[in-house]
This record gives C-alpha cells, sequence and structure tokens, in this order.
C-alpha cells in the first residue's frame, strides 16, 4: 500500500526526491542573495510602524519591559529558524513549510498553510506592505485618494512583472532595498549620539514591575499584547525556505543565510528601539505613529520629515518585492502535488520564473488592496470628493473618501491584514517548527546537513510563545481570529471536494494515481 499521505501522480517523484527535470527552478542565488533576503523580508514596516502599540501597551511598566520584549521575540523567532534551516537543508526544493508540513503532518495540514498563505498570510503581507510604502510616500508627495490606491496597485504590479521576468532581477531589487534600509536604519541609530540629541531622563521608568497578583494579570495581558505587536516586525524570518530551491548549495547557504539575517536583524532592531527611547519620552513614543518621522525631525528640522518618509519608504518596499519572490514557490510546490491547477506549476520557459503562480498572486493582492480602499466596516462617515474629480468618473462619490480619510483607511488596512497575517503565521509557523520533532522521530536516518542548535529545547521555546501570543490574539482579536479559522474550515472543503474530483476524473482516465489522504 503506497503511503496515505500521498496524493502525486505516480509517474512523477515527491518534490522532495528530485533536484533536475525541466519543472525544476535553477539555483541562481548565492549566500549574499540568500541572506538579503532574510533580512529584507523581516525588516519592513513594523520596526517604524508598531512602536507606538508596544509603547502603549508597556508604558507603565518601564523601558526594561519594552526593550525585553523586543529582544524575546527576537530570541524566540531565532530558536524557530534554527528548526527551519534544519529542515530547509533536508528539503531543499521549492515550497519550504509547506514541504516540512506535509512530511511531518501530512497532505492536508500542508495544504492548508498553502491556502491561508494565499488568501491571507502571503498576499495580505504584500498588500499590506504597499499600503505602508504608499502612506510614507504620501507625507512627502501627497497623492489624490485614487492616486494613493493606484500607486499600491502599481507597485503590486511592477514587482511582479520584474520576477516574473527574472529570478536574479527580483533578488537584485531585494539587495539594493535591503542596504539602503539597514544603512538608513544605522543612521537612526547613530546620528542621534553624534548630533548628542540624546537624554537618558528619557529611559525613565526604567522597570516598574507589578507588586499584586492583580498587576500581574494585567502585565502578562500587557505582554501578550506587546508580543503580538512584535511578531510582525519579525515576521518574514520563515522566507527563505519556499526559495530554497533557487539557493545555490542550500543545504549550506540556508542555514548560514537564516543565522546570519535573523542575528543582523535583532542587533538593529535592538539599537533603533534603543536609539528612539533615548531622543524621545516613552509616552511620546507610545502616541506617534511616525517615529522615525520625529526622530528625524529632531535632528535636522521639518527637511527631517521627507527624509525619514523616504526611508520608511524603501524599507516597506523591499519587504513587499521580498514576498514577491517566496509566495510564488509555495504554490509551485502545491501544485506539484495535484492539490490546485496544473498550470500554477509550470515554470516559464523563457525567464525559468514560476510566471503563472507569480500572476495568480499579483492579482489577489492587487484585490485585497482595492477591495480595503473603499470598504472599512468601521469606518465613520465620509464627505464625498469633488464633483469634478476624475476619481468621480470612477467610483461613486459615496464611495470615495477625503484624502486624510482614504490615508486613514489605508492605516486601517495595514493594521487588519496585519493582525491576520500574525493569526495565521501562529498557527502554521508554529506547525513547520514543531515538524522538526516529528521528522526526528519518522525519519532519523534523513540526511541533516544541519541539526537544529540546542535541540529540543529551542524550538520549544517558540512553541509555547506562539501558544501564549494565540490565546492574547483570541481575547483583543476575536473577529479576526475567528475570520482566520473561518477560511481554514473553508480550506478543509475545499481539499476534500477537490480530491474528490480528482480521484473520479483519473479513475474514469485508468490513471494510476493515488488519492488517499
Amino acid at each position: 500500500m503506497s503511503d496515505p499521505r500521498s496524493l502525486v501522480i505516480k509517474s512523477r517523484p515527491p518534490a522532495h526526491e528530485v533536484d533536475n527535470g525541466p519543472q525544476q527552478l535553477p539555483r541562481v542565488l548565492g549566500l549574499f542573495d540568500a541572506t538579503m533576503i532574510v533580512v529584507g523580508s523581516i525588516i519592513g514596516s513594523g520596526i517604524f510602524l508598531k512602536v507606538s502599540a508596544v509603547d502603549s501597551a508597556l508604558e507603565s511598566y518601564g523601558f526594561v519591559a519594552i526593550m525585553g520584549i523586543w529582544l524575546f521575540v527576537g530570541i524566540i523567532t531565532l530558536c524557530g529558524s534554527l528548526a527551519l534551516a534544519e529542515l530547509g537543508a533536508m528539503f531543499p526544493h521549492a515550497g519550504g513549510p509547506y514541504l516540512y508540513i506535509r512530511e511531518a503532518f501530512g497532505k492536508l495540514p500542508a495544504f492548508l498553510w498553502g491556502w491561508t498563505e494565499f488568501w491571507v498570510v502571503r498576499t495580505g503581507s504584500i498588500g499590506a506592505l504597499a499600503c505602508a510604502t504608499v502612506l510614507y510616500f504620501n507625507h512627502v508627495f501627497p497623492l489624490s485618494p485614487i492616486g494613493q490606491t493606484v500607486m499600491a496597485v502599481t507597485i503590486i504590479i511592477g514587482l511582479s512583472f520584474i520576477n516574473r521576468f527574472s529570478t536574479k532581477a527580483g533578488a537584485g531589487v531585494q539587495a539594493a532595498a535591503t542596504i539602503s534600509k539597514v544603512a538608513f536604519l544605522a543612521a537612526l541609530i547613530v546620528l542621534p549620539f553624534i548630533f548628542r540629541r540624546i537624554d537618558m531622563q528619557h529611559l525613565q521608568p526604567l522597570l516598574d514591575l507589578p507588586r499584586t497578583p492583580g498587576d500581574a494579570l494585567s502585565f502578562l495581558k500587557a505582554l501578550g499584547i506587546a508580543m503580538v505587536a512584535v511578531l510582525w516586525p519579525y515576521d518574514g524570518w520563515i522566507n527563505l525556505g519556499p526559495v530554497a530551491e533557487d539557493i545555490q548549495d542550500p543545504k549550506r547557504n540556508v542555514p548560514r543565510a537564516m543565522t546570519l539575517g535573523l542575528g543582523l536583524v535583532i542587533v538593529v532592531y535592538l539599537g533603533a528601539n534603543l536609539s528612539y527611547h533615548l531622543v524621545l519620552p516613552i509616552h511620546h513614543l507610545a502616541n506617534s505613529e511616525t517615529v522615525a518621522a520625529d526622530i528625524f525631525r529632531k535632528l535636522f528640522g521639518p527637511i527631517g520629515n521627507a527624509v525619514a518618509a523616504i526611508g520608511v519608504m524603501i524599507s516597506t518596499f523591499g519587504a513587499t518585492n521580498s514576498n514577491m519572490i517566496t509566495g510564488p514557490r509555495i504554490y509551485l510546490a502545491i501544485a506539484r502535488d495535484g492539490l490546485v491547477p496544473d498550470w500554477l506549476q509550470r515554470i516559464h520557459p523563457r525567464y525559468l520564473t514560476p510566471a503563472n503562480a507569480i500572476l495568480i498572486q499579483m492579482v489577489w493582492a492587487v484585490f485585497l488592496v482595492l477591495l480595503f480602499s473603499v470598504w472599512d466596516p468601521d469606518a465613520p462617515s465620509v464627505s464625498a470628493p469633488p464633483v469634478n474629480t476624475v476619481s468621480n468618473t470612477i467610483l461613486p462619490p459615496s464611495l470615495l473618501p477625503s484624502s486624510v480619510e482614504h490615508s486613514r483607511r489605508l492605516k486601517s488596512a495595514f493594521d487588519n491584514l496585519t493582525d491576520s497575517v500574525i493569526c495565521a503565521g501562529l498557527i502554521f509557523y508554529g506547525m513547520a517548527v514543531a515538524a522538526v520533532y516529528v521528522l526526528r522521530r519518522t525519519q532519523p536516518q534523513a540526511d541533516r546537513p544541519y541539526r537544529t542548535w540546542g535541540y529540543p529545547f529551542t524550538p520549544a521555546l517558540l512553541l509555547l510563545a506562539y501558544a501564549w501570543a494565540f490565546v492574547s490574539l483570541l481575547m483583543e482579536r476575536w473577529s479576526q481570529t475567528m475570520g482566520v479559522l473561518s477560511l481554514i474550515a473553508a480550506g478543509v472543503v475545499y481539499y476534500y471536494v477537490a480530491k474528490s474530483i480528482r480521484k473520479q476524473r483519473h479513475g474514469k482516465h485508468g490513471n494510476a494515481v493515488n488519492t488517499t489522504a
């Protein structure tokens, strides 16, 4: 009897057993490119846009508590990346966590991860980051409401076609954006010391721990809220696995790139937060949505706003591109297993890229941006724009907000999308890390060029922290959490319907297919 967890045509070996053939992606990315993908995937909008959420949650507990949560989430993320480095070296093929979950838990959980990646996690990240890029561009070059939406859509379409035409070109954009954003953050860290704009009094209170059981519960709740906020700045740490098939010498370079990249991110994030709190008091940071602009304005005056906006815009632009690179490799792996239309696995004969997967990702990400640009269930009533605008020829006046309101909607879209991304990520990133335990037991003789440092304790630390964060998210964002869980449930229905249709189709044609889940 065949493996009950396989659902593949027998003429094609499982994806993890092949490394050649016309459907394989060329290995064109070196260690530097891979490291830039890790750093560029993680550093995006969160280090700028989630600072206020963290400080508002922990303001009364002091600077040490704030820095501690940034360090703690960095450490647990590093623990998770160590586990995925082992799995990435074992399965150096397109798909990454999809392959790990499939090998450890079976086809259905793996498919649900890919399903959620497409509908929420990957495309939601792309949409959120494109919105964030436009928000900061709008600080320097104000746009009309329709102009803001058009720019967000243009970013998604433009980056999609760059990556469709050339993986190396997409990696080049990623490297340039990553170097620029790290340089910008380095300036943000160093310049306040050079210009002597730091004040140690801003670090007060250093630490104010709870003194009663009731206060302790409030503290734990605040930590949970802050941790969920910090998870977004660290999101993207899982993005290297899906592009392992594009990486040269992946059994060495995947673990090295993940460790180097995440280590650099942790150092940069701690340095940036130290700089923030030395320049601005905690209560200011807790109520500011433009932390970088506030600091650069204090250093350079009004022109600092433009400098900060450009720096953050480059950062979010680069993070958008990294998601463009990784997402299609996941859909490619799912298509190879026959769980989605076959045309998604086709590699462009000239460009050698997963062109169809890139295009379908582009279409849904654009739809999400358009949806949240014209619809906000929590929005107050808005005034219609002047009657003589181009916008009125495109949408009814009742749907068109003012420029300020439209920016608010983009920010709301960003927050809603990021919370949904984190909710889904807690479930499936946790499963991907847990796969290291299952595969150590079920495939003890498998080749492991790299073994997880600190096993079994380091992966367990991430899993425990993720469970805590999920409970916190469930309490604070009930409707969004239920929405994500409903989407996953819809994926279960799709999986069994598609499997039944596929079984009937191949049964009629006498094709040798194993369709057992």
